[in-house]
């Protein structure tokens, strides 16, 4: 095979690789905040319950401070029934106590009802709290790998480039040039295999010339469709994956 474009097989194989792995860094924030996600619900749903648990504290200090008066407000009624005089202001008092307890009974069971709220409160607030707890850790050990990963990414993409520019020193300026301009147009493959007389970047057939032509390798051809620079490999053992790659999944 032509050294050139040995050459710009392995450029190709440096392109494709490093355009992988500035994907996958951009992805990284993303992938954090995804992993982030449900650590941020529980804290959210832990501030609601504190919350809660706040205005229902609140509800029972009025609530006791209320009934403390109501039953102050009852006794004083009910130690005023000696000094009435007559039956009609007796029977009018009685009316007036009974009233009252009414209320004190009333202010008692909404008062049960707060209390009860509030214990179911401060017991999922303390689940919540676990649940929490738990959360933290798997999102630790979640931002842990991801960082790992990101960092392994970075060091690889770092020794990409660095063998990526020693290779582009050996390709021809001008066919490098035009490498670089096939690149851009097609999406990071600017050369393709011919596979059963076909290109394998546009998978459309090649006239039988031209494949003849792409085999004996006197020269760099392209695809008379797609224009990508072509080339042929006897041994199927030698074969480079020449095809636009799949979408690598969130």
């Amino acid at each position: 095979m032509n050294s050139q474009l040995q050459f710009l097989i392995e450029l190709q194989q440096y392109d494709l690789r490093i355009f992988e792995i500035l994907d996958q860094k951009k992805k990284h924030p993303d992938r954090i905040k995804a992993a982030e996600r449900p650590l941020l619900e529980v804290h959210q749903r832990l501030k609601s319950l504190k919350e809660t648990g706040e205005v229902l504290s609140k509800q029972r200090r009025d609530g006791e401070h209320e009934l403390s008066l109501q039953e102050e407000h009852l006794q004083k009624l009910r130690g005023r029934l000696n000094d009435l005089k007559t039956n009609k202001e007796y029977q009018a008092h009685l009316f007036e106590i009974e009233l009252a307890r009414k209320k004190k009974d009333s202010l008692e069971e909404i008062l049960l009802g707060v209390l009860e709220q509030a214990e179911q409160n401060d017991n999922e607030q303390k689940e919540v709290e676990t649940q929490a707890r738990e959360v933290e850790q798997a999102f630790g050990q979640a931002k842990q790998t991801l960082d790992s990963t990101l960092t392994s990414l970075d060091q690889e993409l770092s020794t990409l480039e660095r063998e990526h520019k020693s290779l582009t020193e050996q390709v021809d300026r001008g066919l490098l040039s035009r490498y670089m301009k096939l690149k851009t147009l097609r999406k990071g493959f600017a050369i393709a295999k011919v596979k059963d007389g076909t290109c394998s970047g546009c998978r459309l057939q090649l006239p039988p010339q031209l494949v003849a032509e792409v085999k004996r390798a006197d020269e760099l051809l392209n695809c008379s469709y797609c224009h990508r620079i072509l080339y042929w490999e006897p041994s199927a053992d030698a074969t480079v994956e020449t095809q636009p790659p799949v979408a690598p999944s969130v």
